[in-house]
């Protein structure tokens, strides 16, 4: 039996049962294929993770993406606090008033859902952030990692950081277990915004990193990029200042779209990313990045792998409405996982198997 026929009779199989604990395992048994990867010094089971959102704020959600497979997640951000409690940023913690899903006009199927939502970051203080934080930890093992994402005070270029809100805040996650912070820029998108000038920009991308890293010296740090519509110098250079004092970068946060009031992500989003990956991959080959932004199939995974990413991360295709019915029964996180890795047609290890027979015919 060759190694094509045995990946449809797996994909069969997970059809309609569970992923097992060892699935990683079976899949190097069985096919021969390694799909362990890394999100900086942590090895992961396997490379796709759930990003940072409103399917990342409950005990439940957590639990149900271990099950389903998934390598990790990163939780909502939370907006950081100093000791006293005071919060510059506590104009992030607010509810969306509006969640809808929309589509790529070439989408006919309406099987690629792109969020569009004007929501904050996390809406809890610290002390009840914290709690929910250190009950998550219960669910790290078996490679199953969860990475804090954080948000504190990001001044105007002639001002100094509120460094205790960054220090206090992550000391109190790094207490509990948490070793990886990504650092969310996301609600500053609109250029229109008085502090969305190139020169502030590039220094938060510097400077907030290094606050982060005066907490402890095993403290890995990856800022997400924002993407802007500055021109490609500029987002390159936004990853060569977060590089300089981090240990990787997250690329990268959605597109702001003045026709939808909202940031917008789709394939648009993940040929910009690539673009980037690629460029930062080529000049600095030693750099941790992980990807995310338009992925909702195996191809897509590989894509972002194959460019030179470490890992992905998703969130709009667990969390849209998609038209077409998924093959596999469950919920969304099973649904969405066993696509991504184990779909006959598109998944994962079948683009591995095919990019491992082309290396062998070379």
């Amino acid at each position: 039996m060759n190694f094509y026929e045995r990946f449809k009779e797996l994909s069969n199989y997970y059809l309609n049962s569970e992923i097992p604990e060892n699935f990683t395992d079976i899949i190097l048994d069985e096919l021969g294929l390694d799909i362990t990867a890394r999100y900086g010094d942590v090895k992961l089971k396997n490379c796709v993770l759930v990003a940072p959102g409103q399917m990342t704020t409950s005990i439940s959600q957590i639990e149900m993406i271990r099950e389903s497979g998934f390598a990790g997640c990163v939780l909502k951000s939370v907006v950081a606090e100093d000791q006293k409690g005071h919060c510059s940023m506590i104009k992030f913690r607010r509810k969306p008033t509006k969640v809808e899903t929309v589509y790529d006009d070439d989408d006919i199927e309406g099987v690629r859902p792109i969020i569009h939502w004007d929501g904050g970051l996390d809406l809890r203080n610290l002390e009840q952030y914290l709690d929910f934080a250190k009950k998550c930890r219960k669910f790290c093992f078996s490679h199953f990692t969860i990475i804090a994402s954080i948000l504190g005070h990001l001044p105007s270029f002639n001002e100094d950081f509120l460094e205790d809100e960054w220090v206090f805040t992550t000391k109190q996650l790094y207490d509990i277990g948490y070793r990886i912070f990504e650092i969310d820029f996301c609600p500053f998108l609109k250029e229109d915004d008085e502090l969305m000038n190139k020169k502030t920009i590039l220094r938060w991308y510097r400077v907030a990193p290094t606050i982060i890293k005066k907490v402890a010296k095993d403290i890995q740090v990856f800022p997400k990029i924002m993407n802007l519509d500055y021109g490609l110098d500029f987002q390159i250079q936004m990853i060569e200042n977060a590089i300089q004092s981090s240990d990787g970068v997250v690329i990268g946060n959605r597109v702001y779209k003045k026709q939808y009031h909202s940031a917008h992500g789709g394939k648009e989003l993940k040929e910009r990313n690539i673009s980037q990956i690629k460029i930062i991959r080529t000049k600095y080959l030693q750099s941790h990045i992980s990807g995310t932004g338009g992925i909702y199939s195996g191809k897509d995974v590989f894509d972002y792998i194959n460019s030179g990413c470490e890992n992905v991360q998703l969130l709009s295709f667990i969390m849209g409405k998609v038209k077409k019915p998924f093959k596999k029964k469950g919920n969304r996180f099973q649904q969405v996982f066993y696509t991504l890795m184990l779909d006959s047609e598109n998944g994962y290890i079948l683009w591995l198997l095919k990019q491992r027979e082309k290396n062998e015919n070379c």
